[in-house]
């Protein structure tokens, strides 16, 4: 198994710390649990936001940068 080291903010880590508390486990084991569970059931990313499609209001041309020096050559 490989380490890892990840900075999370004070209030993030006291929260991990008391959640691994009550459910008897490490901190570590939590970690490695929540990281490897599929998220939302397993809906892949689409079938999460998929409804969102067509929500925002804008132009139908595609983004673009008139600036010289972004241009494509």
């Amino acid at each position: 198994m490989k380490g890892i080291t990840v900075k999370l903010p004070e209030a993030t880590a006291r929260q991990l710390r008391q959640r691994a508390r009550q459910s008897g486990r490490s901190v570590a084991a939590l970690v490695r649990e929540l990281i490897g569970a599929q998220p939302h059931g397993g809906e892949s990313v689409y079938a999460i936001t998929a409804d969102l499609a067509g929500s925002l209001a804008g132009g139908r041309r595609p983004a673009t940068n008139a600036r010289r020096r972004f241009r494509r050559s």
